[in-house]
């Protein structure tokens, strides 16, 4: 079980990697002198948020302790309005084959893994950290 965890960690830190260019992004449109709206700012700061929340959740994971799986259900709501799923690099495929078909599909893919990987935490959670 704990290894699950640790891949989970490893997954979580693969997108971390994918989504540094648009992390700067967004921090760099915060700190230049541009006008924000009220939510375009509350949307940078939710993504800043997240996205540090995916380091510690990363850590937790990979020691393995409760708390990582905690931040990862909080984290879910953001990781469905942002799109950052934990295998969402998969999607990049449809880079190298234009077709919407397939892009369509990586897309359902990775979302039914992403809920696999909900229904593998809450199993996890149950077998390895009863109280």
């Amino acid at each position: 079980m704990k290894w699950i965890l640790r891949s989970f960690a490893l997954l979580d830190l693969l997108s971390l990697f994918f989504l540094y260019d648009n992390f700067l992004l967004q921090f760099q449109s915060i700190l230049a002198n541009e006008p924000l709206t009220s939510i375009e700012f509350l949307s940078r700061i939710l993504f800043i948020g997240t996205y540090l929340s995916l380091l510690i959740g990363a850590v937790f994971l990979a020691i393995p302790k409760k708390a990582g799986i905690i931040i990862y259900y909080c984290q879910v709501p953001f990781r469905v309005m942002f799109l950052i799923f934990s295998l969402g690099y998969i999607s990049a495929l449809s880079k190298y084959a234009n077709w919407e078909y397939i892009q369509n599909v990586l897309v359902a893919v990775v979302i039914f893994l992403e809920m696999l990987r909900i229904y593998y935490s809450y199993i996890i959670q149950t077998k390895l950290f009863k109280k």
